[in-house]
């Protein structure tokens, strides 16, 4: 197949990359001229050189004979502005799929987010659970780009997909476990509450599955959501325990009482608000939902439907991706503590 992906330099599509490489497939990937795309050119990957946000005019010459899109680029971020967003995470959909040729199109598979479900308790969701604004810019952004998606496919039968996972960990990832080890690393980690709250993830590899799986079905769905975790779920403290245990970092034992974290949450929001600053404040919703909202997901319709059994389960692929972390710590210590 003639595969074209966006989002190839970060941790799930260089995955995905390499996974369609192997497999025989032709890759051409979207790439900015200062990304770093030495392991794309090793893989023979062909770079075109654009960004998302870029006119359906001026990506249309990139997909003249594209059979599969993964459209796994996006801006996760819990700071950043609606209108940076808005241009990356529903703009950018709109502009791939205008630019896209009908006549050699088969699949178009977006990845959403589990963020599009709120901030409150979720326990075995599945994919009939309404879409709840939060007021964040990520959530709002990511449920317009599922909502795009839908009309696309009511609208104008275009072969779209959704691919909704929660937070994604492994080797490369640059959101997720450089946060959470470089506050490991600096002892100033705590938990919000007592960390036994479960939540469900999805390892880069059983996710890049998924996405093969949903590209190659034999039927053409049209707007449909997939769930895709781990197919199972792990507490806060698990996870961070097993970082330590694989990167010789001491067990945190400080914790914050959930009610403290809640009401100090305004408070920190609103300085970072007033001093206009583009670091996230120490304490926010976002974070406090990653330490400790209960977030459990049903992945019944991907097995029934797609064929997806998670390969990889989350305590091994966890100490499989902490072992690589410990190893490439250094690249990744300064972008940490920006983050």
């Amino acid at each position: 197949m003639k595969v074209f992906v966006t989002g190839a330099t970060g941790m799930v599509g260089s995955h995905l990359a390499e996974r369609l490489i192997k497999e025989g497939h032709r890759v051409k990937a979207l790439v900015r001229k200062s990304s770093q795309v030495d392991k794309l050119k090793q893989l023979g990957v062909e770079l075109c050189y654009g960004d998302i946000t870029n006119s359906s005019s001026e990506l249309k010459p990139f997909l003249e004979d594209i059979e599969w899109i993964f459209h796994v680029a996006a801006f996760v971020s819990d700071w950043a502005s609606r209108e940076e967003m808005t241009k990356a995470n529903v703009d950018s959909l709109r502009a791939l799929a205008h630019a896209s040729n009908p006549k050699t199109l088969q699949k178009f598979i977006y990845i959403g987010s589990m963020a599009v479900l709120g901030m409150g308790k979720q326990d075995d969701l599945d994919e009939s659970a309404p879409w709840i604004h939060t007021g964040d810019n990520y959530n709002y952004t990511k449920i317009l780009g599922e909502q795009l998606a839908i009309k696309l496919a009511r609208d104008e039968k275009f072969p779209i997909t959704i691919i909704r996972p929660p937070y994604i960990y492994g080797p490369g990832d640059r959101q997720f476990f450089p946060r959470v080890v470089g506050s490991l690393e600096k002892g100033i980690f705590k938990y919000i509450g007592d960390g036994n709250t479960p939540f469900s993830l999805v390892y880069v590899e059983n996710l890049v599955e998924a996405l093969l799986l949903a590209a190659a079905q034999d039927k053409k769905p049209s707007g449909e959501i997939y769930m895709i975790t781990d197919g199972e779920s792990v507490t806060r403290r698990e996870l961070i325990e097993i970082l330590c245990e694989e990167m010789n970092f001491s067990k945190p034992k400080a914790k914050v009482p959930v009610w403290l974290a809640y009401a100090l949450c305004p408070l920190f929001e609103g300085i970072n608000k007033l001093s206009k600053s583009k670091k996230p404040p120490l304490i926010n919703r976002f974070r406090i939902k990653f330490m400790d909202t209960h977030l459990t997901f049903n992945i019944d319709k991907a097995r029934r439907e797609l064929g997806y059994n998670p390969r990889f389960q989350t305590k091994e692929a966890l100490r499989k991706s902490a072992k690589w972390f410990a190893e490439h710590w250094s690249e990744y210590a300064e972008s940490a503590a920006k983050i």
